[in-house]
């Protein structure tokens, strides 16, 4: 299989009829509001929000059976992981492209800076993932 794009939004919604994808509210930017007194420095905060991972892919070999196996990871402005959680999916024999989409809910905050969502794949017969894409999130936090 092969990444073509993905996209993070607040909802996604597929026409029963033609089978086309519409994508709303996508997110590019996060700003939140914290009460200064509940906040604990350098401490991690769930932020209470839903979202969306969309990912657009296409089959190299529609021959046969495909194994679709990613790992998605949240990373903050300092490069640490947040959060990362791994899937296998497979794709039928005849599928020339697949889209997923993955609810995520929740986004965990340090302080403000450019966070990542990276896409991993790791394909049939590798031994580790790869980064397909990036996609940046930047995070604005007010204390109030």
């Amino acid at each position: 299989m092969k990444h073509i794009w993905s996209l993070l939004c607040q909802k996604s919604s597929v026409d029963m009829e033609t089978n086309l994808l519409s994508l709303f509210e996508c997110i590019e930017e996060l700003n939140f509001k914290i009460d200064k007194n509940k906040a604990i420095d350098g401490d991690k905060l769930i932020m209470p929000i839903e979202f969306q991972l969309v990912s657009f892919w296409i089959s190299e070999n529609v021959n046969k059976d495909n194994i679709l196996e990613i790992k998605i990871q949240l990373t903050d402005p300092d490069k640490n992981i947040l959060n990362q959680f791994k899937n296998k999916i497979l794709v039928k024999k005849g599928i020339s492209r697949f889209r997923n989409r993955l609810k995520i809910q929740g986004f965990p905050v340090i302080k403000s800076g450019r966070y990542y969502y990276s896409i991993m794949q790791k394909k049939e017969g590798d031994k580790n993932y790869k980064i397909v894409s990036e996609l940046p999130v930047d995070v604005k936090i007010n204390f109030n």
